[in-house]
């Protein structure tokens, strides 16, 4: 009799299974013609609430429950085992509401006997995989009290047991979990990159002029007419050509040496019209070892200096490699000081330069950098690579220096980061 027990049990769930799988009448329409849409129900064109429990009915039969949790585009997402689940709305027929599992339970509950044991049991089971695990102990603690040694009742109790400090404890978790969130300091707003001012095109060029080497000189071009006005504008120094004949040979000299005669004459009201097609050495090292290497994702970051956390020192945080926005980062750093007066920049001894001081560990700096919470030094030691080609690029800067002719204001917070902008996405570079 024992053994049969267990067949009997199954019985029940399956009869069980039977009762709650449709709401009354939906299995007599087993030829209904589909929907073109999913619908709440045969009737209405409503969706469930999130949470609401349906019955998805698949344009080939196959039916199955789930939790409601809404749509996306043409999908449908449902919540099946715990997971959440997307389904092309295309392939439901139907989505069917269903009644809340507690209404069910207390149907199905009245329709047994208390001394029915295995009806019982095969209840217990239902509520165990729907998640009532007060009732299922409930009716397993009320046939425990009929065959206290019941082996299927003293299994399945202990089975809802675990079941329900398992889901308790997920439940606390979650619950911290959002309270955590909810505590979080909102993440700082970003700059909007169309608000902040880059150095123009002819900006850009003038400053190529203004730093290239004559030694190491990029590909340059002087149009004809820039050389006659210059020609014409220093007339009177005694190097420039008087007659037609040495003028002309003036004309054919390679552009580098008619721009080194501009810099002797300090012919600066011209420099604009020189057209200089590559970087100079000096600054593609700023673009490439400092600007497109580290400055952009660790100093102008959005909680560093590229957000509305960035104090006096706005950098732009966009096109590392571009020209117009490395050279605007670093005519920002060229001219910026420290509260002292010191500038960022130390030409003449660029190890000891404020920018390169205050990525190292503070214990390691002439200079160390404000303490900022979250703030972590860039370069362990002056060893480091990126420490040394910093400094390389800085001794590789023209000296003595004098500022170059470029009016720009550095943009403040204000300027760039509107009051009423949403704060950033989080960033995946370094901080």
């Amino acid at each position: 009799m024992v053994g049969d027990k267990p067949r009997a049990i199954l019985g029940a769930v399956l009869a069980l299974a039977a009762l709650v799988a449709a709401p009354p009448g939906l299995e007599a329409q087993p030829d209904a013609e589909p929907s073109t849409q999913p619908t709440a129900d045969a009737h209405a064109g409503a969706d469930p609430a999130p949470g609401d429990e349906v019955l998805l009915i698949w344009r080939n039969g196959q039916r199955m429950r789930a939790t409601w949790a809404g749509r996306t585009g043409a999908d449908i997402e449902v919540v099946i085992g715990g997971l959440r689940t997307r389904i092309p709305a295309r392939e439901i027929d139907r989505v069917v509401p269903q009644r809340p599992a507690i209404e069910r339970y207390h149907d199905m509950r009245t329709v047994i006997d208390d001394a029915d044991v295995d009806r019982l049991l095969a209840l217990a089971e239902w509520c165990r995989a729907n998640r009532l695990y007060d009732q299922a102990l409930a009716d397993l603690g009320h046939v425990l009290t009929l065959e206290p040694a019941n082996p299927e009742a003293l299994r399945l109790a202990r089975i809802v047991e675990q079941e329900r400090a398992l889901r308790r404890a997920e439940a606390a978790t979650r619950e911290d979990g959002e309270r955590r969130e909810r505590s979080r300091p909102a993440p700082p707003r970003g700059i909007r990159p169309d608000l902040f001012p880059l150095l123009t095109e002819e900006q850009v060029n003038l400053l190529k002029v203004w730093e290239l080497d004559l030694e190491n000189p990029p590909r340059i071009q002087i149009d004809r007419a820039t050389v006659d006005e210059f020609l014409s504008r220093y007339a009177d120094d005694p190097a420039i050509p008087a007659t037609a004949d040495g003028r002309e040979a003036f004309h054919r000299k390679p552009p580098v040496e008619i721009l080194a005669e501009m810099f002797r004459l300090r012919a600066r009201e011209l420099y604009g019209r020189v057209r200089v097609l590559d970087m100079p050495e000096s600054l593609d090292r700023f673009r490439r070892d400092v600007n497109a290497t580290w400055l952009v994702n660790f100093c102008a970051s959005t909680r560093c200096h590229g957000g509305e956390n960035a104090g006096p020192l706005l950098l732009y945080n966009r096109d590392p490699r571009a020209e117009r926005a490395a050279l605007t980062n670093f005519i920002i750093l060229d001219r910026a000081r420290l509260a002292d007066g010191r500038p960022l920049i130390d030409y003449e001894d660029p190890e000891r330069s404020p920018l390169v001081q205050m990525l190292l560990p503070p214990q390691r700096s002439s200079a160390p950098h404000p303490q900022v919470k979250g703030w972590r030094p860039l370069f362990r030691t002056p060893d480091a690579r990126r420490y040394a080609d910093a400094v390389e690029w800085i001794r590789s800067m023209r000296t003595p220096r004098d500022e170059a002719p470029i009016e720009y204001q550095p943009p403040t917070v204000a300027d760039v980061i509107p009051a009423d902008q949403a704060p950033a996405p989080a960033e995946p570079q370094p901080r």
